[in-house]
């Protein structure tokens, strides 16, 4: 396996000593340096000086598989690699028992109960976003359960998830947050695929999704709704061709370009159709902003409310 640097004036690459059959990839803006995570192991290179190390993370302690699967399932596949502070945080599968440790300068520290962190097999639909000292994840807690995806926030300002109704089958794709000209407007967005509530022959069996939180979300004020994020609202990714009308409903991949202005940061989308074609559909942070401020919300025909669901209502 190999990577290659497009960062530098000419041809810059780096072979692995071994293939990966689940690398995970972190890259620190203005750095000429990546981090890969493996199968039990940490690569760092810089394509600049050629420095390279490798950081060896073994399963602690036999790991918790509950029943025979995989040879796979005995093994630590690191999933997660982040900035976390001044350090990093690395955390992986930990044969059945998700671990995570904090590595700085090159230091690991002592392993930590890494669930909801890391899944518990690597093939997992998994999702998870560090926006230090929060962290977003989709990744259930325990083998057993939690058979229903939820989008959490797991650590920081106090742990939030998604109401079971809210998604149906989700598949996450890409997640990201946005930090706005208030800091209690800032948001956090994740972006996926749903099975479609329409069956009909001529319906999409999938809609793709952009899913829209306030970071400073506190939950309900009930019982029953005290952990449950309530700013939650969803709207319809659209990719169609405008000269062949043709539609592109399979959300695959995301990729954020950041802007000095958040309204203007892009979000670029891969979609693919029945029919085995793909596109590109490009959309700005502040198209998608203005759909959820000025929307009409579905299945309620009354007058605007004079703060909208899903919206903050101040500092």
């Amino acid at each position: 396996m190999k990577i290659f640097s497009l960062l530098l004036p000419g041809a810059r690459e780096y072979a692995f000593p071994r293939s990966e059959k689940y690398p995970v990839f972190y890259h620190e803006e203005n750095t000429s340096a990546i981090y890969v995570g493996g199968e039990g192991r940490l690569y760092y290179h810089d394509f600049a000086t050629s420095e390279n190390y490798v950081e060896d993370f073994p399963v602690e302690n036999g790991g918790q598989c509950l029943k025979p699967g995989s040879p796979e399932d005995n093994k630590n596949f690191i999933t997660l690699v982040a900035k976390h502070g001044d350090g990093m945080l690395v955390c992986g599968t930990g044969a059945c028992a998700p671990t995570c440790w904090n590595l700085t300068q090159r230091q690991k520290g002592s392993p930590q109960d890494g669930r909801g962190l890391a899944p518990f097999t690597p093939d997992a639909n998994s999702l998870v976003v560090v926006d230090y000292p929060d962290i977003y994840s989709t990744i259930k807690k325990s083998q057993q359960n939690g058979k229903i995806p939820r989008f959490r926030r797991v650590r920081g300002g106090g742990e939030l998830y998604t109401s079971d109704t809210v998604m149906q089958n989700p598949q996450f794709v890409k997640a990201t947050t946005l930090k706005h000209e208030e800091s209690h407007q800032d948001k956090i967005y994740y972006f996926f695929r749903e099975d479609n509530p329409d069956k009909s022959l001529e319906a999409p069996r999938n809609i793709s999704r952009v899913a829209q939180l306030c970071k400073e979300d506190k939950g309900g004020t009930s019982s029953l709704s005290a952990s449950k994020w309530t700013t939650f609202l969803k709207a319809s990714l659209i990719c169609v061709d405008p000269a062949t009308k043709g539609n592109f409903n399979w959300l695959q991949d995301v990729f954020f370009v950041p802007a000095s202005n958040w309204r203007d940061s892009k979000v670029y989308g891969l979609f693919t159709n029945t029919w085995g074609s793909s596109a590109v559909c490009v959309y700005s942070f502040g198209d998608i902003d203005d759909v959820f401020r000025t929307s009409k919300l579905k299945g309620y025909n009354g007058p605007n409310p004079e703060i909208k669901p899903g919206q903050v209502s101040g500092g």
